[in-house]
C-alpha cells in the first residue's frame, strides 16, 4: 500500500521497503523534467483551428477539412470534440506536403465569402418598381 502525505512529508512506499524524503523526490522529479526535455518531450502548445489558420496564413475551413493529417488532438468524446493543434506538428506537415506533388493549402484571402457578383463585378440587384433597367424613368 503506498501513503502519500503532504510535500513536507516523506513518501513512504511499503511494496519496495523505500521511504524518500522531500528533497530527494524533488531531485527525482528535477532530473525526470531535465530527461523529457532532452529527448524533446516537452508541454506541447495547442491551439484552435482559427488561431492556426491564423499563424500559417491558411483558411480555417483548409485546416479543419485537413484536420487528421495536421495531427488535431480531440478534446472530449461527444459527437464533436473541439480540435486542438500542435503549431510545430501542423508547420512540419505543411512543408513536408509542400515538398511533394500535393496542392499548396488555399492562401487566407483576409474577407468573409460574398455574394455572387454580376458580370461587371457589381452585385445583382432588382429593379426599382417603375423604373428601367438603367434605373431612369420608364418612357412615356
Amino acid at each position: 500500500m503506498q501513503r502519500i502525505g503532504s510535500l513536507d512529508s516523506a513518501i513512504e512506499m511499503p511494496s519496495a521497503r523505500i521511504k524518500l524524503d522531500p528533497q530527494a523526490t524533488d531531485a527525482i522529479a528535477r532530473r525526470v523534467v531535465e530527461l523529457l526535455e532532452q529527448r524533446g518531450l516537452q508541454r506541447r502548445e495547442l491551439v484552435d483551428a482559427a488561431e492556426l489558420a491564423r499563424r500559417l496564413g491558411i483558411e480555417r475551413s483548409w485546416v479543419y477539412s485537413h484536420a487528421i493529417e495536421l495531427g488535431a488532438v480531440k478534446l472530449g468524446s461527444g459527437s464533436k470534440p473541439r480540435l486542438r493543434f500542435d503549431p510545430e506538428v501542423a508547420a512540419r506537415v505543411l512543408r513536408r506536403a509542400g515538398e511533394g506533388p500535393e496542392a499548396d493549402p488555399p492562401a487566407r484571402s483576409g474577407k468573409r465569402a460574398s455574394q455572387p457578383q454580376g458580370s461587371k463585378g457589381r452585385a445583382q440587384l432588382l429593379p426599382i418598381r417603375g423604373r428601367g433597367e438603367n434605373g431612369s424613368p420608364p418612357a412615356t
